[in-house]
């Protein structure tokens, strides 16, 4: 237990330290070079430079994350015995589970559309605290939270003036951000070790890799028809996704489901409550 104890406090010191390192690496670039500090930021060059890798491996997340996106909605799910039926899918769903979608996606699309204006790559991104409460729907609401997270995602796309090809890759990436939590985290409270530290390992540092190379590489392959240079799409695009997840999930998204979960529980809106 001691030491179980200890792999947890280290994965959320390490999701806290990359998100003070994102930070103070990034005042560090912008000091060197305020006209183009991407290109004095340190992620901003990993990125660049792992490119090539970055192409192959993104292939892999886009098609495993495309499928679990698929598969999970159908009602199926992989286990180390193979493909099984789950239960869950949208065919099963519930009045309940419908609402907490359209909520979900009410709540999210609402505040990223309320961050809109302070656009980082016109048409593309903008800052987006509300990236924090992707991965507690997911956590807290099951698969119509992750749902909702993707349709919050394309809300905000579409009346922010952002929606076009890169919005298929959003929709998912967003979706994603909110399942890996939902999928590997086991105690969802955020009242114990194993749920903080889990979450830290999932819910902080894993959907923010995740999201980035999922959206940057379906960026990347769409080209022809966005017009992005390379150095905006993984100097750029893939350094503000992963940054910004890190830091608001490592931040704000453990207080808040700290705070939330005893009540969605009580309501019984916990998505293991409703099975």
């Amino acid at each position: 237990m001691p030491r179980a104890r200890a792999v947890y406090a280290a994965a959320v010191a390490a999701g806290l330290a990359v998100a003070a390192a994102v930070v103070w690496a990034f005042a560090q670039a912008l000091a060197a070079s305020p006209e183009n500090p991407w290109a004095a930021f340190p992620i901003s060059q990993a990125f660049l430079a792992a490119r090539g890798a970055l192409l192959i491996l993104g292939g892999v997340v886009w098609a495993l994350g495309t499928a679990a996106f698929v598969m999970e909605l159908a009602g199926y799910t992989v286990t180390r015995r193979g493909l099984r039926r789950t239960g869950v899918g949208v065919a099963s769903w519930s009045v309940v589970d419908v609402a907490l979608t359209a909520l979900s996606a009410a709540v999210y699309g609402g505040l990223l559309f309320a961050t809109a204006p302070i656009v980082l790559v016109p048409g593309f991104t903008w800052l987006r605290p509300a990236n924090a409460l992707a991965p507690l729907f997911g956590m807290f609401f099951g698969l119509p939270g992750c749902l909702g997270a993707a349709i919050g995602n394309l809300i905000a796309d579409i009346l922010g003036g952002f929606f076009g090809v890169g919005s298929i890759g959003g929709f998912v990436g967003n979706f994603l951000i909110a399942y890996l939590p939902y999928k590997f985290v086991r105690d969802h409270s955020f009242s114990t070790a194993p749920s903080i530290g889990e979450f830290y390992v999932w819910g902080v540092l894993g959907q923010a890799i995740v999201s980035a190379v999922y959206i940057c590489w379906w960026l990347d392959v769409m080209q022809a028809f966005i017009g992005l240079p390379v150095f905006v799409i993984w100097g750029i695009i893939a350094p503000i996704i992963f940054s910004n997840n890190v830091i608001v999930t490592a931040t704000l998204s453990p207080v808040l489901g700290r705070a939330l979960f005893p009540l969605i529980k009580a309501r019984g809106l916990y998505w293991r409550d409703r099975l």
